[in-house]
Formats: structure tokens, sequence, C-alpha cells
């Protein structure tokens, strides 16, 4: 199964930000990791993480895409 994960700006997954996917969940998944970028960027303001310096990728039982 695919699966999202968001990294932080460091390069590291943030904890909770791994979710499998199917093709009608993806969208969904997108947007909640989006938010928890947010979240996790507000809890490091002071090491001065910016959420728009967070990546969703994907990968799967292959390897990341």
């Amino acid at each position: 199964m695919p699966e999202l994960r968001l990294l932080d700006p460091d390069g590291y997954v943030v904890p909770e930000g791994r979710i499998t996917i199917t093709p009608t969940t993806e969208p969904k998944a997108r947007a909640a990791l989006k938010a928890l970028a947010r979240d996790h960027a507000e809890q490091w303001a002071w090491a001065r993480y910016d959420h728009r310096n967070y990546r969703i990728i994907t990968t799967t039982p292959e390897g990341p895409r």
C-alpha cells in the first residue's frame, strides 16, 4: 500500500506524519498532513521552522517516489 510521509525541514518524518492511502483517501490525507505541518512548525517556531519548508513524499513497497 502506498503511504504519505510528512518530512520536516531537516528531512525527518514528523511524528504521526505517516498515512497509508488509497486513491480515494489521498486528497484528505494530504490536507491532514498540511495541517500537521502547520502545527508542528508552530511548536518548533523557536528553531525557525516554517510550514512551507515541509515536504510530503509518497512511498511504496518499492521505495520513495
